[in-house]
């Protein structure tokens, strides 16, 4: 049997969760103290390092969100242009397999007999360990549609495949197992956890940042969840579209989101170490990288022609630069290019994602809708309650709302998708995933499009998108340097099952 000795995190993550924790909700109770098992610290902990993680400049700030050309770099403009290193995502893979290992240890304090009377002390043990499981979905997802093909591990997988993370059953190292298999495991595992919910207990009694220990909100993100992975590969697996049936038929046995209450949110805090990622980017980091591109304005300011009125959302998702004007960065310039624009002649992003406390998005009800919306063949009023939700979540006025609902274009696979992508604004890994799975919106500046037109030195120039190493959005990242060489034969196992390790190579439901 194989491991991979970037897998092998139960104890040594306990001893990062120990040495990081601070006072994230009950993360102050000793864990070392014989008189409780401590899930409260292993659950805040967790649900803070997942998010972090992905939300990272690595994962999201510098690679997704500016691949969907939400945002723009004016200094570093590489990243715009796909250039990547594999070291960059050694980091990455390293903490979410130590969050998978955490997972698996509270899961492992529910279920061991030795240990479960205590963990029940902060909660049903089922509700703990669906709860675990639901974390652990929604993170590899995330994983899997980065690379592809991962090492991955389930409560309920018995797939000979499924062996990441075994290291007390011998297992040297970790097979990379199919994105097809992971994804009908992610089903599996999502009905399962929601009918182990009991509603009528707390899943944590303390330390659950998310949704404070509520069961029946833990079940709707489930089944939430469910319809989102289902409907990524619904014509892929005939499970799939079967469970989104499930779901739809039995509201009672499978709720899902209602409504912008019962949003999968975590809040970060006003004190070091547990600030909100874009928040230690750029303000922690004193960066002035990252600015609203000038494709994301121009559909705001309604300039593209798929919804030609403008978007009350503008003065949340965006700054005035200093002239009291709202211009998107150029996307996709060259580094030099880029030097000639001032920063502070382009919008930052809302003041709301550079606070500290900032409630980064898991799920929302918004997206469940524009999902219900494409699975009813482009409904029309699943298509407006998206819309509504998304823009009442930021506080929007209803007279706002209703003004441009009634100016909007009707509901059809542009519209939908193109709105999806507005509400989903800087859940860069959602929306990554989706402008790959659908091509929409259709108007991202491609390879060879002018991207700028000026003077240089008394001559006018005009500067085109140019790609770094690859033609087009990635279609994955490359897996990290540290697997190469210290997991090399799984390694190539996995790259010649993949059908490559480039940046354009698809993943399995992009094919």
């Amino acid at each position: 049997m194989k491991r991979n000795n970037s897998l092998n995190w139960i104890v040594s993550g306990l001893l990062v969760f120990l040495a990081s924790c601070s006072d994230f909700e009950a993360i102050n109770k000793n864990p070392n103290s014989p008189e409780k098992v401590p899930t409260q610290s292993l659950i805040a902990y967790v649900e803070r390092s997942i998010v972090d993680e992905i939300r990272s400049t690595n994962l999201s700030i510098g690679r997704s969100d500016l691949y969907v050309q939400w945002l723009a770099n004016n200094t570093y403009t590489d990243a715009d242009r796909y250039y990547w290193i594999s070291s960059n995502g050694n980091d990455s893979w390293k903490n979410l397999y130590l969050a998978q290992s955490n997972l698996d240890e509270i899961i492992r304090l529910n279920v061991d007999e030795a240990t479960k009377a205590q963990a029940a002390q902060n909660g049903d043990n089922n509700n703990q360990i669906a709860v675990a499981r639901i974390l652990k979905v929604f993170t590899y997802q995330v994983m899997t549609d980065t690379w592809g093909d991962i090492p991955y591990s389930s409560f309920g997988g018995s797939n000979a495949t499924f062996d990441a993370g075994k290291a007390d059953q011998g297992v040297i190292y970790a097979q990379y197992a199919k994105q097809e298999l992971i994804y009908a495991d992610l089903l599996k595992e999502l009905k399962e956890a929601s009918d182990q919910l009991n509603t009528g207990s707390s899943a944590f009694a303390s330390g659950d940042a998310i949704y404070k220990g509520n069961a029946l909100k833990w079940k709707k993100f489930a089944n939430s969840l469910s319809l989102r992975i289902a409907n990524r590969v619904r014509s892929k697996l005939n499970e799939a579209d079967n469970r989104i049936k499930e779901i739809l038929a039995n509201p009672a046995q499978y709720p899902i989101f209602e409504s912008n209450d019962d949003n999968a949110l975590l809040a970060f805090e006003t004190n070091a170490p547990n600030q909100a990622p874009f928040y230690k980017a750029t303000t922690l980091a004193n960066r002035n990288d990252y600015a609203v591109s000038n494709v994301f304005v121009d559909f705001l300011q309604g300039k593209k022609a798929v919804s030609p009125v403008q978007d009350p959302r503008l003065s949340v998702y965006a700054q005035p630069n200093s002239k009291g004007n709202y211009v998107g960065q150029y996307y996709g310039m060259d580094m030099f290019t880029a030097s000639l624009v001032s920063p502070d002649s382009v919008s930052k992003p809302g003041a709301a994602f550079y606070k500290s406390d900032y409630k980064e998005v898991l799920m929302e009800y918004a997206e469940v809708q524009f999902i219900l919306s494409e699975y009813k063949n482009w409904d029309q009023q699943h298509y407006l309650n998206g819309i509504r939700a998304s823009m009442q979540k930021w506080g929007i006025s209803n007279v706002a709302v209703d003004s441009y609902l009634q100016s909007a274009p009707p509901a059809s696979q542009e519209t939908v998708l193109t709105q999806k992508w507005v509400a989903l604004f800087m859940q860069g890994n959602e929306g990554w995933a989706e402008y790959r799975r659908t091509g929409y919106p259709n108007f991202l500046i491609k390879a060879g499009d002018i991207v700028w037109k000026g003077t240089v030195n008394g001559q006018p120039v005009t500067k085109n998108f140019e790609p770094i190493g690859i033609s087009s959005v990635p279609s994955r990242l490359l897996y990290p340097n540290n697997e190469v060489q210290l997991n090399s034969a799984q390694y190539q196992k996995a790259v010649a099952q993949q059908g490559g390790d480039q940046l354009d190579t698809k993943v399995w439901w992009n094919k």
